[in-house]
């Protein structure tokens, strides 16, 4: 890669910081705010209003629940397989942690790593060397099934996923027997707002879910998209509050 191509992607990460905050899917909070049209009746208010003001009846003071983005959570492989995409996906990483207020960041490849407190130094480098010397399975094999249900059995790690907006980055070369992938999977699906993956492998165009385990995870995911670069995962990010096509029936249409 050139020196251009490198700041090319730099650009699009600046970019994608600050747009990602105002560009995830939003919900409801049980919080409100004060408004002046739409909204319920603010009794508590409404009453003091009413007594300071000598019984005159003001115009009525409303509430509303406040709109607030959704957790994006992103669980990273860092398997062997998935070498060459390593330093995309962490850069990737610490820009949405600095990005947006609720984004967590896992790694994987024969173990789970929670690598966000690194991530939320401002210094990239510097938050990249931190993360650096908090992961054990650098470059190794891919148990992709047993570490997310690892992810899941632990409560608070479970409870980022709740209402999220989950983004796998890894091939899903899962070796051997895949029911666990197929049992994590679906239990994630079932917590989370929407659930992608992003696969390196969907950059070439000739590309379809043929493995075992891609056909198996398929109906349990929202999104299988381009995960060969930053252009197509910024881009893909950025677009998650639009409806989501269903993976299965995508794909389907193209097998």
């Amino acid at each position: 890669l050139s020196t251009r191509d490198f700041q090319r992607d730099d650009d699009r990460l600046t970019a994608f910081r600050r747009k990602l905050s105002t560009a995830l899917p939003a919900r409801r909070s049980f919080r409100t705010v004060r408004t002046h049209s739409r909204g319920k009746l603010d009794l508590r208010r409404s009453l003091r209003e009413i007594v300071s003001a000598d019984g005159d009846v003001p115009s009525p003071l409303l509430r509303r629940r406040q709109t607030v983005p959704r957790k994006l959570l992103l669980l990273i492989d860092l398997s062997g397989s998935m070498k060459l995409h390593t330093a995309d996906y962490l850069k990737l990483a610490h820009a949405a942690v600095q990005g947006a207020d609720r984004a967590e960041i896992f790694t994987f490849g024969t173990r789970l790593t929670r690598i966000t407190t690194a991530l939320r130094i401002r210094d990239r480098d510097q938050a990249l060397a931190r993360a650096a010397t908090q992961v054990d399975d650098w470059d190794g094999g891919t148990r992709m099934g047993p570490t997310l249900l690892a992810f899941l059995s632990v409560p608070r790690f479970s409870s980022f996923a709740r209402g999220a907006t989950v983004v796998i980055l890894s091939d899903a070369l899962e070796r051997g027997d895949h029911g666990e992938l197929e049992t994590a999977m679906r239990r994630l699906s079932a917590r989370a707002f929407r659930l992608s993956l992003a696969t390196p492998l969907a950059g070439d165009p000739r590309f379809r879910p043929a493995t075992a385990a891609l056909r198996a995870i398929l109906p349990d995911l929202d999104d299988l998209v381009d995960g060969s670069s930053v252009k197509s995962l910024t881009d893909f990010i950025l677009s998650l509050a639009r409806p989501a096509p269903a993976a299965a029936t995508i794909w389907k249409r193209v097998s």
